[in-house]
């Protein structure tokens, strides 16, 4: 699962390079700007981090240890979430001792202690969930309460996760869920062009901040998540995030702030929305009616 999941992310920032290429953002001056805006959750950030690694000489020492609170406060939250869709489903712990992991786990405002170290009895409490049947079951249903797609990741290397000694890689940073607020700059080099990439917040909060922002950027990567279309906003639980991500982008393409850039449309999160196709009962057709794809045919979903 890990090896699959490295391979994915070390392909997403080539495939990135091949769509810019294919656009006029090569043909001008050599510094270039880039803009990454999405609908929140799209993944754009995780996108930004890859191609940090890539073409940047990736992260320190000193940066990637900067990312353990992170790490480990997204490993809690998630837990949480889980045992919250437990009850959602009405899914039962399979050993009756693990309701005080359960409360423990329910009760802690982190998982680690102010020098950053993993407190033992949250740790303990973890792992113990990890190894129960109804847990398991949850996370497996976890499309059923919108569990976030990285959770199964931080719980199958939960044990690495919570070593005293723990520093996070690369695919752990990659993983590590932080919501951008405001607007990131990433520079890095490509040949001989330095490309500057704005990494902006997708909620609708943090959008008033930058979409009159950028009056010089050559090139506009607009990422959806494709898993996200049986799914809603976070901020708002009666928007498709599909369909958010959609207007979102008819906003950008037609503002003449980026009247001159180069457009790339990236859909994300193929595997996963490749899984729920096939695997779970949630067509298509429920959440677009005027897709007319047989159920489970994913070809034809593809090309919708």
């Amino acid at each position: 699962m890990r090896k699959r999941s490295e391979t994915i992310l070390k392909n997403l920032g080539k495939r990135i390079f091949k769509l810019l290429a294919k656009t006029s953002f090569f043909k001008c001056t050599k510094l270039k700007n880039s803009f990454f805006p999405g609908a929140g959750e799209s993944g754009k950030s995780t996108l930004v981090k890859q191609m940090k690694i890539i073409h940047a000489d990736g992260f320190t020492r000193t940066e990637l240890n900067s990312f353990r609170p992170t790490v480990l406060d997204n490993l809690l939250s998630s837990m949480k979430y889980v045992l919250a869709g437990m009850g959602l489903l009405r899914i039962n712990l399979e050993h009756l001792r693990n309701k005080v992991h359960a409360r423990n786990v329910l009760a802690a405002e982190s998982c680690f202690d102010m020098s950053f170290m993993v407190l033992p009895d949250v740790s303990a409490s973890l792992q113990a969930l990890w190894s129960d049947r109804g847990v398991r079951l949850a996370v497996a249903r976890g499309y059923e309460y919108e569990l976030n797609d990285s959770a199964l990741y931080l719980f199958e290397n939960m044990e690495r996760l919570c070593d005293p000694k723990y520093v996070p890689n690369p695919t752990d940073v990659l993983r590590a869920r932080v919501r951008t607020q405001g607007i990131i700059e990433t520079q890095f080099r490509i040949q001989d062009m330095i490309i500057n990439m704005y990494d902006v917040g997708g909620q609708r909060s943090q959008r008033r901040k930058w979409i009159y922002c950028f009056d010089d950027v050559k090139a506009v990567l607009f990422v959806i998540s494709l898993s996200g279309y049986d799914m809603t906003l976070i901020e708002d639980p009666n928007v498709n995030r599909m369909e958010e991500s959609l207007n979102l982008f008819g906003q950008i393409v037609n503002n003449p702030f980026f009247r001159d850039a180069s457009f790339v449309l990236f859909l994300n999160k193929f595997d996963l929305f490749r899984e729920k196709i096939l695997y779970s009962n949630r067509h298509l057709r429920m959440y677009f009616p005027d897709y007319k794809g047989k159920k489970q045919k994913f070809s034809a979903t593809e090309l919708h």
